[in-house]
């Protein structure tokens, strides 16, 4: 009986797993949807200050906008252009997609300095 019931439970999680795939249909749906959504806008992701730089990265902080929690909007940033970057220069950074946390991380697409 026991050997029954741990063939059967076996079983039943091996279905319940299969159905949890993707299929090549949805993955490939997925990815058309991730493409048409990689364009950059005319409008920056982000002004603000750069108030930290480590490695090929950089955080810039929006020092007019807050979240809704009070704490000042700000993201991490990698790119290989860090040595023409510095602490204290406003930035308008744009990019693709943003990882969320706090502070947010993201790839910089493209970098203007601001006077």
């Amino acid at each position: 009986m026991k050997k029954l019931s741990l063939i059967l439970s076996l079983l039943f999680l091996s279905i319940g797993l299969l159905g949890c795939q993707k299929s090549g249909d949805e993955e490939e749906l997925d990815k058309e949807i991730s493409k048409s959504t990689e364009k950059i806008t005319d409008k920056p992701t982000i002004i603000g200050e750069i108030v930290q730089i480590e490695g090929k990265r950089f955080l810039v902080e929006n020092k007019t906008e807050k979240l809704p929690d009070g704490r000042p909007d700000a993201i991490w940033f990698s790119t290989d252009e860090i040595e023409s970057l510095k602490v204290g220069l406003t930035v308008s950074v744009w990019t693709t997609k943003i990882e969320e946390s706090y502070p947010a991380q993201a790839v910089a697409e493209k970098i203007g300095i601001n006077e």
